[in-house]
């Protein structure tokens, strides 16, 4: 009983050397895809930087408040990567809204073609609230 063991042992080996430089000659003949091309990581870093701009400039323009019920958290997550929101005057989402789309259509579209990475941070549960004339957010 303990040759068979030894005799499947080896042809498992056997079989395992022989199936990896299968797959190792294959890999050298493929070209690379499209996910595999080096990433130009200070252009990506540029591409998010401009949407996190335009989306700093809308939050900017629409921060204003005089009670919690005036604020919002609204979503600003683009397809450059993902954010834990913005909180902002409640006249300011639709317009956050739309920029969104703009960026997802434009810088992002750019961004995801360049083979770019996506990155979504942490996020602490939290709501929105007017503090010193100004929305924010707060801890729940």
């Amino acid at each position: 009983m303990k040759t068979n063991r030894t005799r499947l042992g080896i042809s498992a080996l056997f079989a395992m050397a022989s199936f990896g430089l299968t797959i190792a000659g294959f890999a050298d003949t493929m070209e690379r895809t499209e996910d595999e091309r080096e990433v130009d990581w200070r252009a990506c870093q540029q591409l998010h930087a401009r949407a996190s701009g335009q989306v700093e400039r809308v939050r900017a323009a629409y921060q204003a408040c005089r009670t919690d019920n005036d604020c919002a958290i609204v979503d600003t997550s683009t397809d450059c990567g993902g954010t834990c929101g913005e909180v902002v005057n409640r006249a300011g989402v639709h317009q956050m809204r739309r920029l969104i789309v703009h960026l997802d259509a434009t810088v992002c579209r750019e961004h995801r073609r360049m083979g770019c990475p996506y990155g979504t941070p942490a996020c602490l549960a939290s709501r929105p609230v007017c503090a010193g004339g100004a929305c924010t957010f707060a801890p729940l």
